[in-house]
């Protein structure tokens, strides 16, 4: 009777940690499950709003070109015989009909770019300039305008003659406040958001203004700040690879899970980041209640 009340006591030992095993080993499972799927879902939505938030991005740039080669088709400003004065005043009064634009002038083929105000601005180094005048429509990432010292984004399209040579050059400014404000809006998770990276590395749109106005590059600072190795290796692929991708990176201590996609028109990179715990919270407190 004692035997056969220890082999029973024994079975149901045996077969109790059979049982717990098994829904141990199927609870690790349904998390891992679980956590595969949120993250693929996430990784998709990311690189989905990254991309969406880059064509929309590519639109605006696209509008900005058409209204701007529509101004520089216009006789006034191919009227060889008319003075930069008075094709100054016609712009001046274009500008008015968009309110995003800040300043809208003319410049030679010297490069002197003739103000409302009277004044003549040599911009003849700048970028934007040498690439109209070799007949390429060109936008700035953000620099300090010369003429009032605005932070601006400077956008410039050729002025052709009728046998289609470059006389002059078009440059409209926009506040490059405006970029930021276009990004402003986009969240993800609770506290995720959208930063634009100029073709090499300098932040040109952000939340944080600061960043913006002293163009920080995470790439540069990385050489000498280790804390922002793992971030700047993300935004360095973003900048080398065309094709849209998720990276992950830790920063102050916190996991981020991010995508990006390039603005074709500009070559820009749009970044989507957030912290991963915002995401796969739910499925940590699973594991936290089976423990």
């Amino acid at each position: 009777m004692k035997h056969r009340f220890s082999l029973r006591n024994k079975l149901m030992i045996v077969f109790g940690l059979l049982i717990l095993t098994v829904g141990f080993i199927l609870s690790v499972l349904a998390i891992r499950t679980a956590r595969k799927a949120v993250t693929e879902k996430v990784a998709t939505h990311l690189i989905d709003k990254a991309t969406d938030t880059a064509e929309i991005l590519d639109g605006r740039v696209n509008s900005f070109f058409q209204f701007f080669e529509g101004i520089a088709r216009t006789p006034i400003l191919r009227d060889s015989t008319l003075s930069y004065q008075e094709k100054t005043a016609y712009l001046m009064k274009e500008a008015s009909f968009n309110s995003k634009v800040h300043k809208m002038n003319i410049c030679d083929m010297n490069g002197i770019r003739y103000a409302d105000n009277g004044q003549k601005i040599n911009v003849s180094d700048r970028d934007y300039f040498m690439s109209a005048a070799k007949g390429k429509n060109f936008i700035a990432e953000p620099i300090v305008s010369r003429l009032d010292g605005h932070f601006v984004l400077a956008c410039t399209v050729p002025i052709y003659d009728d046998d289609h040579n470059v006389i002059s050059v078009l440059l409209a400014t926009i506040e490059a406040s405006a970029l930021s404000n276009d990004i402003n809006d986009i969240v993800v998770g609770q506290t995720g958001y959208c930063y634009i990276l100029g073709i090499k590395g300098n932040t040109i749109a952000h939340k944080n203004s600061e960043l913006v106005t002293k163009a920080a590059n995470a790439i540069d600072m990385a050489k000498n700040d280790a804390s922002l190795r793992e971030m700047a290796n993300f935004q360095k692929r973003s900048l080398e690879i065309d094709e849209s991708e998720i990276g992950y990176y830790t920063y102050k201590g916190e996991k981020f899970i991010a995508s990006y996609a390039t603005v074709k028109t500009t070559g820009w990179n749009v970044i989507i980041k957030a912290p991963v715990n915002e995401f796969l919270g739910t499925i940590q407190k699973m594991r936290v209640d089976i423990r």
